[in-house]
């Protein structure tokens, strides 16, 4: 399939859950399975629904500095503006292709400049809880929370080497040692709720 749309009108609703259904009306068409409708536009509509609090006491907002609303809203255009990309890419497009590459671009999105592994434990909780167990178990979703673990491990791993503060260190050290079980068991993603809350 190539895609015979402008891109232009797609391309002015990145923001928008709306975006999906545009992609899936005027550049392809992979029904109410495909990634367009049976994924980004469910997920997108879930995730915008959501709203975050902050850290409450001074020691875990050093340790969980995200703003999880606005980590919440770049998130949706990241992902957004990483399939637009794909449609400009010159690579073969498919209903396949288009999984494929969306799915690799969501461990990029998630920890990018305000990144997941900054969330508090309840707002990552709030996120996963989001996933409906059978999405949970797709090989993409397990490659995607292995991916975006390991990435919380070396992220945090850095903020060790600079953070001073041993309270903070010990949470820091904490949540590290439980993405790195998360990158080896992406099952294990539900007990960042019961080992790191916030004391």
């Amino acid at each position: 399939l190539v895609a015979s749309a402008p891109l232009d009108r797609c391309s002015a609703l990145i923001g928008s859950c709306e975006y999906y259904s545009c992609v899936e009306e005027e550049r392809i068409s992979c029904g109410p399975k495909g990634y367009p409708i049976g994924y980004g536009v469910q997920y997108c509509e879930k995730l915008s629904a959501l709203e975050f609090s902050p850290a409450h006491t001074s020691i875990n907002q050093k340790v969980f500095p995200a703003d999880g609303n606005t980590w919440r809203d770049e998130v949706r255009s990241c992902l957004q503006e990483e399939m637009d990309s794909f449609f400009t890419s010159g690579e073969e497009i498919s209903c396949a292709s288009l999984k494929a590459f969306a799915f690799n671009s969501h461990p990029r999105c998630y920890t990018q400049s305000i990144s997941f592994c900054d969330l508090t434990p309840e707002s990552v909780i709030k996120v996963c809880l989001t996933i409906s167990p059978k999405d949970l178990l797709m090989p993409e979703s397990i490659n995607q929370v292995r991916e975006t673990a390991l990435i919380c491990s070396q992220q945090l791993g850095g903020k060790l080497r600079t953070e001073d503060n041993s309270l903070v260190r010990l949470q820091l050290h904490k949540y590290r040692a439980i993405w790195e079980k998360v990158s080896v068991n992406p099952l294990l993603i539900n007990t960042l709720s019961s080992n790191s809350s916030e004391p």
